[in-house]
């Protein structure tokens, strides 16, 4: 009964995915590496069951998708661990997502004022459309998880 949700997860978000083991393989290194991970569970309390696949006590076992999405990663708030959900992280990449393109258009009208753009610029430039690409995947997989929670 442990894994059923595990395969929920798996089997729904692998067939919208394509790169989807990718994915879970990034959730697992950032799982292993994460200060609120103790090898069993996750110190952080998610409000939605779906993404974890055993709750126990407060704690729960999260699921790879779940690290892989998780902002709080490597913030450590005076040894508390935070409470969160998914509309929560979800809310925090769109933030985050509009600060990035207002520093895209930013740079683009100083390349546009500037005849020479320096390469500093252009790599800066470069960048944050990456990681604009890479926060545009975690709120879709987000909204996945969100639907999914609902259903279930």
């Amino acid at each position: 009964m442990e894994n059923f949700r595990e395969l929920i997860i798996d089997s729904i978000l692998s067939k919208k995915f394509s790169n989807f083991n990718e994915i879970e393989n990034d959730g697992i290194k950032k799982r292993n590496s994460c200060i609120y991970y103790d090898g069993n569970f996750c110190k952080i309390f998610f409000e939605e069951k779906i993404i974890s696949s055993w709750t126990s006590k407060g704690k729960i076992k999260p699921h790879p998708i779940l690290c892989y999405i998780c902002p709080y990663f490597s913030i450590r708030y005076n040894d508390i661990a935070p409470k969160s959900s998914l509309i929560d992280i979800y809310l925090y990449y769109i933030k985050m997502k509009d600060s990035i393109e207002r520093e895209i258009e930013y740079i683009e009208s100083k390349m546009n004022n500037i005849m020479y753009a320096y390469s500093s610029i252009k790599r800066r430039k470069e960048e944050l459309i990456l990681l604009l690409n890479d926060i545009n995947d975690k709120i879709k997989l987000t909204l996945e998880l969100i639907k999914l929670s609902e259903q279930i």
